[in-house]
């Protein structure tokens, strides 16, 4: 297996935190030139994230991937073949599919006229076709327009970049660190989209640090106060939690002043995580750790404590039918670290479990609004596959509920998107240790969009 280094990002220069510098510039947020410079210079450029393979799991399954004003048709052609086609009809510029994902047959058909392609993209009829004979070879170019797609872990991507670098070239080192996790054996188990009243970039700057979760999310400081470096991995970039000396288990537990031994602080935190968040901790972990003081004692060695709670989680998952993941083991998860961010817009938290995964794309005509996608992906037998149901909320109020940890984020999204207009807003003045994240993204939209491109 492949292992890139772990450097942290040395050639930032001096003046990279100055207020002004165009690293910081807030208008970049809100500007609707800006907005528009994206919708040249990035999204039409890099590969993006569409779908999960399962999406389009049967010959004629299809997904609409909408970015920005482009929308694109990601649908399964042959059992072993997807494409990717803009969602437009050539006859007069209908969007052919209306309605988000189905199956669409053998024909890809325009609700306007009535011309219809195959599947695979070739015209197949038009009504009254006869109207054309006087002119010869008028239908030679009007197939449906393709864009390049490929697959990596279980997800689709797409670019409307007819000259992009290959898929695992964009993705460098990245596969290296993320194939362990095997998440192209995990299956969605919810998926919900938010309406956020903010840029996108805002939700993805969000996401892309730990450094907010000790003020944010202070409930989880019982189990132990640490830092998290950032990485720069080619285009993308990741953080790790640095862990508590003495610690075994990959993370920080908890001190013997907040829980009565070991054991317990694993419960609480499988428990909470699972309750909270509805994702990276399952019943299979959950259930492990209730299991755990009947089946060692809390004086025993603390990796003797973690290696049992490993073997219960295991146990747990394969009794459900579920495979784990072998190729997962102490120095995976540790070069790994907990949060990828995949340019522009992608990040997702591997994990023994799953995946934790958010998107974020922009509204086509609000810069200051955006549409906040996020999976959870776990692990599950052959015949207990879940039955997931996508939600859509298009408005913060109506997501109330739905995610008790989540929505601890989504005051401070609404609040900077806010802050950021104000004269008195210098600039962000990025940690350059755990924001390392947010200051690469920075950078690669310098690279894609230019410096001045909000001016």
């Amino acid at each position: 297996m492949m292992m890139a280094t772990t450097t942290r990002v040395d050639d930032r220069p001096d003046d990279f935190l100055a207020p002004g510098h165009p690293v910081a510039d807030a208008r970049r947020y809100h500007s609707r030139a800006y907005a528009a410079a994206e919708e040249e210079r990035l999204w039409p450029k890099v590969w993006l994230m569409a779908c999960r393979l399962e999406e389009v799991e049967k010959v004629g399954d299809f997904v609409v991937f909408d970015i920005a004003h482009e929308s694109i048709i990601v649908v399964r052609t042959a059992p072993d073949t997807v494409k990717a086609y803009y969602n437009v009809c050539q006859h007069r510029g209908r969007r052919l599919k209306d309605q988000s994902c189905g199956n669409t047959g053998k024909f890809i058909f325009c609700p306007f006229h009535g011309w219809r392609w195959t599947i695979d993209g070739k015209l197949d009829r038009v009504i009254n076709r006869e109207d054309w004979d006087d002119h010869p070879g008028y239908f030679d170019d009007k197939n449906l327009a393709e864009v390049k797609v490929d697959s990596w872990a279980g997800w689709v991507f797409i670019s409307m970049n007819p000259d992009v670098e290959p898929l695992l070239d964009f993705l460098g080192p990245v596969p290296g660190f993320i194939d362990p996790y095997r998440l192209d054996e995990c299956r969605i188990h919810w998926y919900k989209t938010i309406r956020f009243p903010c840029n996108w970039k805002t939700v993805i700057n969000a996401f892309n640090e730990n450094y907010h979760v000790e003020t944010t999310h202070s409930q989880l400081n019982k189990f132990g106060l640490s830092k998290s470096p950032a990485f720069v991995r080619g285009k993308h970039a990741h953080f790790r939690v640095e862990v508590a000396a003495g610690s075994t288990s990959g993370q920080n537990l908890g001190s013997a002043r907040n829980f009565k031994d070991l054991i317990e602080s694993i419960e609480i935190r499988e428990t909470e995580r699972y309750d909270w968040l509805l994702a990276l901790s399952t019943p299979y972990s959950v259930t492990a750790a209730q299991r755990l003081r009947s089946e060692i004692s809390p004086d025993a060695d603390p990796a003797a404590i973690v290696g049992k709670f490993r073997q219960l989680h295991r146990e747990e998952m394969e009794k459900a039918g579920a495979k784990w993941p072998e190729t997962i083991n102490g120095d995976v998860v540790a070069a790994a670290g907990i949060d990828w961010h995949l340019f522009p817009n992608f990040i997702f938290l591997p994990s023994i479990d799953g995946a934790l995964v958010y998107r974020a794309r922009p509204d086509a005509n609000d810069p200051e609004h955006c549409w906040y996608d996020v999976w959870w992906l776990s692990r599950f037998g052959p015949d207990n596959q879940p039955d997931w149901k996508h939600e859509t909320f298009h408005s913060l109020e109506e997501a109330r509920g739905v995610n008790r940890f989540l929505e601890q984020d989504f005051s401070n999204l609404k609040a900077v998107q806010k802050g950021i207009h104000s004269r008195g807003f210098k600039g962000s003045a990025y940690n350059p240790v755990q924001e390392v994240e947010v200051i690469h993204f920075e950078r690669m939209l310098d690279d894609y969009i230019g410096a001045d491109a909000a001016r």
